[in-house]
């Protein structure tokens, strides 16, 4: 969000505004980006017309899994397709917070359905963010994954070098 975001408004729906772990929630991450929250739709309902009005106004999307609560009942969200195709004419990119997200299908493994890193690519999502230690059972990490132009963009950030994981992650990574 500091690469895609700083000094511009980043939209969001309320139903996603959530606390991550550790107590850290969206829109505080959002400021310390350096980016401003635009927030879009209600708690219950956010449709793909409520992400047109705020579009001009932009520089990203984030979408935030609700990976550890539900809505229900009178309920309606923007899927991820829809915000890739409503987002691309403008050159506005999609981020998708995943939270953990899945490598495999979940209904193999006899669980709930979770959305997958995968899917949201390939549903147009321009970046897909998750966390290592959920994924994969390993150490603590967050991965990036997407668009090989954001992804040098985001390299090129000062903040790149100085939050980037070293070996001994990398090597609990690849060996989890």
């Amino acid at each position: 969000l500091n690469t895609l975001g700083r000094g511009a408004g980043v939209a969001v729906s309320r139903g996603e505004l959530v606390e991550i772990g550790g107590g850290f929630r969206i829109p505080e991450i959002i400021e310390r980006a350096g980016a401003e929250l635009v927030e879009v739709g209600s708690t219950n309902r956010t449709r793909v017309e409520d992400y047109a009005e705020v579009l001009p106004e932009v520089r990203a999307i984030l979408k935030v899994h609700r990976s550890n609560f539900r809505i229900t009942g009178f309920t309606e969200e923007t899927s991820v397709a829809d915000l890739a195709s409503l987002a691309a004419d403008a050159d506005v990119p999609v981020v998708h917070d995943l939270g953990s997200g899945l490598m495999v299908d979940a209904a193999e493994l006899g669980l709930p359905e979770e959305p997958r890193a995968s899917a949201s690519l390939a549903a147009g999502a321009d970046v897909v963010v998750v966390s290592g230690d959920k994924l994969l059972g390993g150490t603590q990490a967050g991965i990036l994954v997407g668009r090989a132009d954001l992804m040098r963009r985001m390299r090129r950030n000062p903040l790149c070098r100085a939050l980037r994981v070293d070996n001994v992650t990398l090597a609990g990574l690849e060996a989890t």
